[in-house]
């Protein structure tokens, strides 16, 4: 479930706004025009951590797969994969990646790589290039950190 104060995207990818309440399945938020409104949970996502309010950069959820994700999946070089799967897995109470469901991998590796998953499907036909971005990613991370 959401907490209140955080931002959640609607999966038609045209509402956000800020949780106010969770109550019997439904959430209620303000949305960026002040107007309030109130969604299943399931219809709901929260953003990727530290994204702007775009829609392509929301975080996936298990409903919102389709074999096209699988196929951006299988895209990312296997190098990159053991990479994200390392520094995931090197959390504090982290589960192994290996684990994880398609939508919770391709949202770590897009956390990771900061490479979100429209640019993953834009590049999914030229695995070179989309390794060379995820690997800017991942450098900048470990130069960050």
């Amino acid at each position: 479930m959401f907490k209140i104060g955080q931002r959640v995207w609607h999966r038609d990818g045209r509402r956000t706004g800020t949780v106010l309440e969770c109550y019997g399945g439904r959430v209620y938020i303000a949305q960026d025009n002040g107007a309030e409104a109130d969604f299943r949970v399931e219809d709901l996502t929260a953003e990727a951590p530290g994204a702007p309010h775009d829609p392509a950069t929301r975080a996936l959820k298990a409903a919102d797969i389709t074999p096209e994700h699988a196929k951006v999946l299988r895209a990312i070089p296997p190098r990159t994969l053991q990479s994200v799967a390392a520094l995931f897995e090197a959390r504090p109470g982290a589960a192994r990646f290996s684990a994880l469901d398609l939508a919770g991998k391709l949202n770590v590796v897009a956390e990771i790589t900061a490479v979100p998953y429209r640019t993953m499907r834009q590049y999914s036909d030229r695995p070179g290039e989309l390794g060379l971005l995820m690997g800017k990613g991942l450098a900048d991370r470990s130069g960050a950190g």
